[in-house]
């Protein structure tokens, strides 16, 4: 009887045993580019190093030279560099590798947004498709919140609605493109300190000057800055910037300022 129970005794250590070691295997962090590594040699001071995964994957390493780490963990890459060593220099190698520097996580947020380029993404939590747009400076007047596509490292495509996908989780390395409204290519958007900011729509026929525009979101509020109305043009994959001294125009001492399809009308506010 007792040895049947010390039977059970056993067969259920090892299977907490088991258990722990396929959690600890879960969790076991791959190696990245970026990443910075350092490697010591029990009783080998001289073979201590620190370097950096490049581009192809690889760390150069004293003695053996390069050794591919892209995607190991610090257990493999020590059995590896450990048979280099006493293949051709040492009898016995102890072999530490350790992350001393962990690779930056980012993603890209482009498109019709205030602010693109890279943004940091958390070392810890995730980024959402929300978080993204707002790291970009939130979506600009012009973009079309409605199609936003999401590009990840391994070439996959989504396209997402922000008002009912902003949860979505993103991942290192993703690219999150906000594309420009079709709307907004036929039409004059005037935001800012405007009773009724909105999307004008440009005439088929002839033009629209700045004036009107602004009549047509309503007009100034009291807050307005007549003298400064910021107007931004898509030249190419850039916006073009021009300050319009709107109440000189309204006065009769400047030109008539024309406005083309898809321009951005921006009334700032008056710092008196």
């Amino acid at each position: 009887m007792r040895n049947r129970f010390v039977r059970w005794c056993l067969g259920a250590l090892a299977m907490c045993v088991g258990g722990l070691s396929s959690v600890a295997a879960a969790e076991e962090y791959f190696l990245q580019q970026n990443d910075v590594l350092r490697m010591t040699v029990f009783q080998e001071e001289d073979l201590t190093t620190e370097a950096m995964i490049g581009k192809s994957g690889e760390v150069s390493l004293p003695l053996i030279g390069t050794v591919k780490v892209l995607g190991k963990t610090t257990g493999q890459v020590e059995q590896e560099v450990k048979a280099l060593y006493e293949k051709d220099y040492l009898a016995s190698a102890k072999v530490n590798i350790s992350v001393v520097g962990y690779a930056k996580k980012w993603l890209t947020v482009g498109g019709d947004v205030r602010r693109p380029g890279t943004v940091p993404y958390p070392e810890e939590g995730v980024m959402t498709l929300a978080d993204a747009i707002a790291q970009g400076g939130g979506e600009a007047e012009s973009g079309d919140i409605t199609k936003i596509v999401v590009r990840s490292r391994d070439g996959a495509v989504k396209t997402y609605n922000l008002k009912t996908s902003g949860s979505v989780a993103l991942k290192h390395g993703d690219t999150v493109t906000v594309p420009r409204s079709d709307f907004s290519a036929l039409a004059v958007t005037v935001s800012g300190k405007v009773r009724s900011p909105r999307a004008v729509e440009f005439p088929k026929e002839g033009g629209m000057d700045i004036l009107t525009a602004i009549a047509q979101a309503g007009g100034f509020t009291e807050i307005a800055n007549e003298k400064v109305v910021t107007v931004k043009r898509r030249e190419g994959d850039r916006f073009k910037t021009y300050e319009v001294n709107v109440k000189k125009i309204r006065s009769g001492d400047a030109k008539l300022f024309m406005l083309k399809a898809g321009d951005i009308v921006i009334v700032n506010e008056s710092i008196f």
